[in-house]
């Protein structure tokens, strides 16, 4: 008997022990992972998937990592191996990575170096005294003889999973879609070394002048004018709207030299408008804007000149974006109510204002800040047309050539109020103003997927400030009425934190408490 008893025990345990190395076994070959971050921030888009498991050579991405790196860039390290695993399994075996091993510092300085890899210096509290600290974090991608390199840094983490896919796809020779751009003299004046990098990753990019017919490419940059277009270019430019051709339109009315700032006028706000769409002759001011050096040392004051837009929740285009700088921004607003769709894009905030050509005086506007008179509603900068557009050249059969289109009932542009949205700002805090441009061009490519990796980790928090007033519209000169109500859920917030944890521990011991009565009832 007692044999037997033995016999069940050990077969018992060894029934548990088999069950536990069976799980185990299964838990290699499944992969469950709950996501509940905002915008799943630590699961994989799904261009980010398809790029890796569509890869046509295995790649390999070697990180290099200092010991001991600081907070900041530990924070870094840890959400890029997050989507180091997340990539490795979604690519089915064709894309795997590694730590670099190395001796010293030293050793991992010279190899850095041979791979271009940037040293950060860092300041660091070590030994009781801040001392300098060189900090190398980036990741080194090889596949079949083609190489490329990604620094990593503290801030990068929103757009950390759409700079990685952007390299792989790139060191992978993957076929980009054709992009049309046109450049005028404007666009060589100012820097735009940020920009082009982003277009010509992302895109295999053709200049054109618009003085020939454009091939049926789908989609067209129109990087902004300050002149008028030729007859020629103008015929080009409706031609491609009218055969379903798409255009992101870069474009406003300010005109800047060294006679001052002035309305312009240009045959391109004359196809705009027969479209159904105004670019008004005017300045957008907006209180959420830029800073700049003020007369004071060290003194920043605000540019309302200079505002900084959010997109709007239900556009895929802007979506997610709350940090796009504008450069002198122009209105836009819909002419035609009946034949075209208006979807703004782009808003300022509700303590908004509008400077009134021909000519612009800003110096009252620099000087007083935002105690200038600010308070309109939004206003619209970037817009979506849609619907049925006749051709600008419908009643001039003089210009009119063999495969002349007269109509359209599906065409689309966008126009952003900013000719200078391609330009990089001076300020790291916008060096993604551009995105909104990249995501428009995507929209019309169908490439939705590229959008929502690029721009889906940079959604505002709903609890800060500045985004529940433009929710809400409210506008400075309103916030001290809303004050008594910030305290009072601040205290009720507080209380809820202190007193609850205290409540559910007092009710888990009371059903503890009841669970062992009976037993002690018994006994």
């Amino acid at each position: 008997m007692k044999a037997k008893t033995t016999n069940q025990i050990i077969g018992n345990y060894l029934l548990r022990i088999g069950i536990i190395l069976m799980v185990m076994l299964i838990s290699t070959q499944l992969y469950l992972r709950l996501d509940l971050s905002a915008n799943r921030s630590f699961s994989l888009g799904k261009y980010s998937r398809e790029t890796v498991a569509g890869l046509k050579d295995k790649m390999v991405i070697k990180v290099y990592a200092s010991k001991d790196l600081p907070p900041e860039f530990n924070n870094v390290q840890r959400y890029m191996q997050d989507l180091m695993v997340e990539y490795k399994r979604a690519s089915k075996g064709k894309l795997n990575y590694e730590f670099v091993r190395y001796k010293d510092a030293e050793e991992l300085a010279s190899l850095a170096e041979e791979n271009h890899l940037q040293t950060f210096p860092v300041q660091i509290y070590e030994d009781e005294s801040l001392v300098m600290k060189d900090v190398i974090l980036g990741l080194v991608f090889e596949s079949q003889g083609r190489f490329d390199i990604l620094n990593l840094y503290p801030g990068l983490e929103p757009t950390m999973e759409y700079e990685i896919t952007k390299t792989i796809q790139n060191v992978d020779g993957k076929l980009l879609p054709y992009l049309h751009v046109f450049q005028d003299t404007l666009y060589k004046y100012y820097p735009a070394q940020l920009f082009n990098r982003e277009i010509n990753q992302n895109y295999k990019v053709g200049l054109t002048d618009l003085e020939k017919p454009l091939a049926q490419i789908q989609t067209l940059l129109f990087a902004g004018i300050t002149h008028d277009l030729s007859l020629e270019q103008l015929y080009n430019l409706d031609q491609f709207i009218m055969k379903g051709g798409k255009v992101v339109f870069l474009q406003d009315r300010i005109h800047t030299d060294q006679y001052g700032i002035n309305a312009m006028e240009s045959n391109i706000f004359a196809l705009l408008a027969h479209y159904g769409v105004l670019i008004e002759p005017n300045m957008v001011l907006d209180s959420r804007c830029s800073e700049g050096q003020g007369r004071g040392l060290g003194e920043y004051i605000p540019y309302p000149i200079f505002p900084v837009v959010r997109g709007m929740d239900d556009s895929p285009i802007t979506r997610n974006t709350d940090n796009t700088l504008l450069y002198f921004a122009s209105e836009i607003t819909a002419l035609d109510s009946i034949n075209i769709e208006f979807e703004p894009i782009l808003q300022t905030s509700a303590s908004s204002g509008i400077l009134r050509g021909p000519v612009f005086n800003i110096e009252p506007v620099m000087t007083r800040g935002l105690s200038y008179l600010l308070n309109d509603p939004p206003v619209t900068v970037a817009a979506k047309i849609s619907g049925k557009l006749t051709s600008f050249f419908a009643r001039d059969p003089a210009m009119q050539k063999p495969g002349f289109v007269a109509e359209r009932e599906d065409a689309e542009f966008i126009v952003f109020g900013d000719s200078e949205l391609f330009m990089d700002p001076d300020d790291p805090l916008y060096l993604n103003r551009g995105f909104v441009v990249l995501n428009a061009i995507d929209y019309f490519m169908d490439n939705l997927s590229m959008i929502q990796i690029r721009t889906r980790n940079l959604a505002p928090s709903v609890l800060r400030m500045d985004y529940y007033m433009y929710k809400k519209q409210i506008q400075p000169a309103e916030l001290e009425r809303y004050r008594s109500t910030s305290r009072a859920l601040l205290g009720i917030f507080k209380s809820i934190a202190i007193f609850l944890p205290v409540l559910l521990l007092a009710i888990l011991g009371f059903f503890v408490w009841l669970a062992k009565k009976p037993r002690e009832a018994e006994a």
